[in-house]
């Protein structure tokens, strides 16, 4: 992946997949992962998962343990796909044929602003147009009229949620390639930046 723009990729192997794991269910960081994270969002078989990681701190504080009832443990069991992620840099995990697999990927400012392949931020709309618990731990459960809900690593209040606002939102940047012989510029990754409210 020499053509992508903006960030490298690593790989991250089966053995620190697990370390990571142990780690975000109460271990110790494993060495070599650095900082730079703030924010995890892990789906599971059983459901989705919101955490974050205070600053000043190396524990994850989960929504499994503030709101039980509709945030599911993490385990290797049930793990579909997990992130952990902040301004600079992210980790996916995900089960191959049963196998944890993951990569890293890490910005750098390699791109110019006028070049077509410099990275692109995009703030997508969470689920949530109402609190229906918290804050709590730092966590709040919010949802929809259609009854869908989930605990977020953010306290909201009903204030929040005025005139039927959806003010919760997933930050997202891409990242690009272009290919040398046709100019054509395609998406080629991209990774989750930071989870926040909208407050305009």
């Amino acid at each position: 992946m020499n053509g992508i723009h903006g960030c490298t990729l690593d790989t991250i192997s089966e053995n620190d997949c697990r370390m990571i794991l142990e780690w975000i269910v109460g271990s110790h960081a494993p060495a070599g992962i650095g900082g730079g994270f703030s924010w995890l969002l892990a789906h599971c078989t059983d459901g989705v998962i919101w955490g974050r990681l205070p600053a000043e701190s190396n524990s994850w504080l989960l929504a499994s343990a503030v709101f039980p009832d509709v945030s599911p443990s993490i385990s290797e069991s049930n793990l579909l796909e997990l992130r952990l992620f902040g301004e600079k840099k992210e980790i996916l995990m995900w089960k191959n044929d049963g196998v944890l697999a993951g990569r890293l990927i890490d910005d750098k400012e390699d791109v110019k602003d006028d070049y077509p392949t410099k990275p692109h931020v995009e703030d997508r709309i969470l689920l949530g147009d109402r609190l229906r618990a918290g804050p709590k731990g730092g966590f709040s459960l919010v949802g929809s009229a259609d009854g869908k809900q989930q605990t977020v690593p953010i306290e909201c209040s009903e204030q929040d949620f005025r005139n039927g606002r959806w003010p919760l939102r997933l930050r997202v940047r891409h990242y690009f390639e272009q290919d040398p012989n046709t100019g054509v510029v395609r998406v080629a990754a991209g990774r989750l930046v930071s989870v926040f409210k909208e407050t305009s």
